[in-house]
């Protein structure tokens, strides 16, 4: 029998019944599942650990971002020539200086070839440059509300 037979004869066995409670006893009969729509998450995903942090001032920050494109190429470059499998995909500002995105989790050793290329580009003072870390923490914790009096 088809769903709508099926439902058309609970509603004949219980005419008082509401259609909401009809289909709900048919579901619960024929097995089929009550969508309750979308669970709600209480926790977010935090940072991914397939980036590089250097902390640099405001202003410095600027001026890399400024000719960011150029800075992913080069860093790929020098990643490609160590052979190395990790690849910059671009770079973005962030509260605490630049991130520097990449295809796979950097190892201290991918780490230290892009500090390495940043203290050595044209107009950038290399003590300004601090080495590359990567996020310290892998979840954050959404608050949802606080009850109050």
């Amino acid at each position: 029998m088809s769903n709508v037979t099926n439902a058309l004869k609970i509603k004949e066995a219980f005419p008082a019944l509401p259609n909401k409670k009809v289909l709900e006893m048919h579901n619960a009969a024929f097995g089929q599942h009550i969508n309750r729509g979308k669970k709600v998450q209480f926790t977010t995903k935090g940072p991914s650990r397939k980036q590089a942090i250097i902390p640099v001032h405001n202003e410095l920050a600027e001026g890399i971002m400024g000719d960011a494109s150029t800075h992913v190429f080069q860093i790929n470059a020098l990643l490609k020539n160590v052979k190395l499998l990790i690849r910059s995909e671009f770079i973005h500002p962030c509260s605490s200086g630049i991130t520097i995105i990449t295809n796979n989790v950097p190892n201290p050793s991918d780490l230290s070839i892009i500090g390495n290329y940043f203290k050595s580009v044209k107009g950038i003072n290399s003590n300004d440059i601090p080495s590359p870390r990567l996020p310290q923490s892998k979840s954050y914790l959404k608050i949802m509300g606080l009850p109050y009096l």
